[in-house]
């Protein structure tokens, strides 16, 4: 999908669904299993209208069971239902693909059980000077801690060669690895590619150095163990 075709008609405001420690990046595809009322709601209008629905993670200590509306994050992804089951139940299976960032602006009066925002759309940036440097230098810390597993998915390895934008390429990465929701916040929350770059490779960096270290007998639990699947 082409982000900006799908989204020529976004008009600002969004549909928002929170979750607690999940974090979606754009081009990257989340499954979901939709069960309560206020979701299905949710759901209902988006397969009615334009597919959107922005996924946004609550703030760390936010308590979703207790509030009603708890926090969340001021960055989002705008994502778009490609692929959907409704069950017999009124239960919903989506596949949400990302779309862009969004920075929501203000929540708006509930005329619906779910929350929705006005959002602007967030766009990448990139540094005036060429970044093939910092892209080889990313693709190398990433084939090492591949190696060092034993194994990487196939379309991984053959994302690593594609010539696709930088900003795409360490997102997916992101998305692949097993980071903390923190962790993709902050990612998600950056719009300068440079800086994910470098943050990415830093934490590539860090982990390697630790695993390869037998003084470090620590369980600090970060970085985390990666779960490359």
């Amino acid at each position: 999908m082409d982000p900006d075709q799908e989204l020529r008609g976004f008009e600002g405001v969004c549909r928002l669904f929170p979750l607690p420690e999940v974090v979606l990046f754009p081009h990257c595809v989340l499954p979901l299993h939709i069960f309560e009322p206020r979701y299905r709601q949710m759901t209902e209008d988006a397969l009615a209208g334009d597919r959107l629905i922005a996924m946004v993670k609550l703030k760390d200590g936010a308590d979703w069971n207790v509030e009603e509306d708890p926090p969340i994050e001021s960055v989002a992804c705008l994502g778009k239902i490609f692929d959907h089951r409704r069950l017999a139940d009124g239960r919903y299976n989506l596949l949400l693909v990302g779309m862009k960032r969004v920075r929501l602006l203000h929540e708006l009066p509930k005329d619906e059980l779910f929350r929705r925002a006005r959002a602007e759309l967030l766009d990448d940036e990139y540094p005036d000077d060429p970044v093939d440097s910092l892209r080889d230098e990313l693709v190398d810390q990433f084939r090492k801690l591949c190696a060092r597993e034993g194994r990487v998915e196939p379309e991984i390895a053959r994302l690593l060669d594609k010539p696709i934008p930088l900003g795409v390429l360490v997102d997916l990465l992101g998305h692949y690895l097993g980071l903390p929701g923190a962790v993709k916040q902050a990612f998600l929350n950056e719009t300068h590619v440079e800086e994910r770059v470098k943050s990415l490779i830093d934490i590539l960096q860090v982990h390697l150095s630790n695993a390869d270290d037998p003084r470090d007998g620590s369980d600090s639990g970060f970085p985390p163990p990666f779960s490359l699947n």
